[in-house]
């Protein structure tokens, strides 16, 4: 998602359906209290998860 992916590329990469991306989104989102894809990326860059380029 950080790499700016579409949903369909990311379900592919990992061998998922798209429906299984979106809602990994989701519970993502919620689990972490954000409200958008940039909130979840973030969320991501600041606990260390992925390092900002």
């Amino acid at each position: 998602m950080c790499e700016e992916k579409s949903t369909k590329e990311i379900a592919v990469i990992v061998d998922l359906s798209p429906r299984t991306i979106e809602a990994i989104r989701v519970k993502l989102k919620t689990k972490t209290g954000t409200k958008s894809m940039a909130g979840l990326v973030m969320y991501a860059v600041r606990a260390g998860i992925v390092q900002h380029a």
